[in-house]
């Protein structure tokens, strides 16, 4: 495993021992939160711990910069496909839906050259690609 820095490796190791396990999943969510100093300072804003899952609002956070709102959504969209950020539409049937973010894709997200090898290091990680 890569990391960025000894400060990325040190909070990847103590955001997994609050984790309630460490699958796949919960490790490529520590990894991205750990990458981030914003997300390393703010992790509770953006998980909860006690309840085992993702804070949406959290992406909206005052806290956020560019940056980590990008690690943010590749963290969500690792931990369970999640890809929205409160846009919905109408259907043809009048039924309000959720529209995917077009800030999910991989262009949107890899655009962060200097973290792109992190990010697929995440993706690794999640799905166990050795």
């Amino acid at each position: 495993m890569i990391f960025y820095d000894k400060a990325h490796e040190t909070s990847y190791t103590e955001i997994c021992s609050r984790m309630k396990s460490l699958d796949c999943y919960h490790r490529a969510v520590a990894y991205l939160f750990a990458l981030d100093t914003v997300l390393r300072e703010h992790t509770e804003a953006v998980f909860d711990f006690e309840d085992d899952s993702i804070k949406p609002d959290g992406l909206f956070s005052g806290s956020q910069t560019d940056t980590s709102r990008k690690t943010t959504r590749l963290a969500f969209n690792l931990w369970n496909g999640f890809c929205f950020d409160g846009e919905t539409y109408t259907d043809k049937d009048g039924y309000k839906a959720a529209l995917p973010s077009r800030y999910y894709t991989p262009e949107q997200l890899f655009s962060c050259t200097d973290l792109a090898p992190y990010y697929w290091q995440a993706i690794q990680i999640r799905f166990e690609v050795r």
